[in-house]
């Protein structure tokens, strides 16, 4: 059908066991070796990179908070953060996006929150850096997955769609709808 297995479409390369743990890069060297015989396939030529992460130290929370203009959260966002973040604020990356649009803003709107820790991009953006390439993204995988179904699948748009993102030591399930 349509969906062919990932492995019929992109190289594989295997990194020995407990070189990634929990999303953790423990071994950058078996990593660094392991991405760098991937990217001598001749079907990756470009220089930019998008890496994903997952784990414990990513963190992913739909928050609801009064109705603000946009600047005023960039301004408060790191404040707000803090409430919901279980680390040191300072130690991780923040991004957001506000969900609600605008003309259903009425008293509070819901605002995705995505937290990083900074030297977990750290490990992934210096492996990266090691083979050669240039990180230009770095996103969440749960949201890479459904950015990538979406780009690709678009026809399908209006259905519900469980996307299986099955790894050797996790399993992450979207509802896509």
């Amino acid at each position: 059908g349509r969906f062919r297995a990932a492995i019929d479409v992109f190289p594989v390369e295997p990194v020995p066991p407990d070189s990634i743990v929990d999303g953790a890069i423990i071994d950058a060297s078996a990593v660094t070796d392991a991405v760098r015989r991937l990217l001598q396939s001749p079907r990756f030529k470009a220089k930019d990179v998008v890496a994903s992460l997952s784990g414990s130290s990513v963190i992913v929370k739909k928050i609801s908070l009064p109705v603000m203009s946009e600047a005023d959260l960039a301004d408060s966002i790191q404040w707000e953060a803090e409430q919901y973040i279980p680390f040191d604020i300072q130690d991780v990356n923040l991004d957001y996006q506000i969900l609600t649009p605008v003309a259903e803003r009425q008293g509070t709107m819901d605002v995705l929150l995505v937290a990083a820790k900074k030297d977990k991009i750290a490990d992934y953006t210096g492996v990266v850096s090691a083979v050669g390439r240039k990180t230009v993204v770095v996103d969440v995988d749960a949201f890479a997955l459904q950015n990538a179904f979406e780009t690709n699948y678009a026809e399908d748009a209006h259905k519900v769609v469980a996307l299986v993102n099955a790894g050797a030591s996790a399993i992450n399930i979207n509802l896509v709808s």
